[in-house]
């Protein structure tokens, strides 16, 4: 379950977001841990994208949202603008 894990976040908590969010956009993540994925998305600083809700990033949540954004800095701006 633990390796599976690695490649297939589950959908139903906010490791869904981290997960996709690596997967997605690898070489735009600085770093990712419980609470936020910091991203470089070219900016004068980093874009820290909070997580620190456990039911909010699920499949169900932000599925549709990463399935739209090619890019982090289109997830970045996407996310800015609520």
């Amino acid at each position: 379950e633990i390796v599976r894990a690695m490649t297939e976040p589950p959908h139903d908590t906010r490791a869904f977001f981290r997960g996709r969010c690596l997967a997605l956009y690898p070489q735009q993540v600085a770093a990712a841990s419980w609470d936020s994925v910091i991203f470089d998305v070219g900016r004068d600083s980093l874009q820290r994208v909070p997580t620190l809700e456990p039911l909010r990033g699920t499949r169900a949540h932000v599925g549709e949202l990463l399935a739209r954004c090619p890019t982090a800095l289109d997830l970045v701006d996407a996310l800015a603008k609520g």
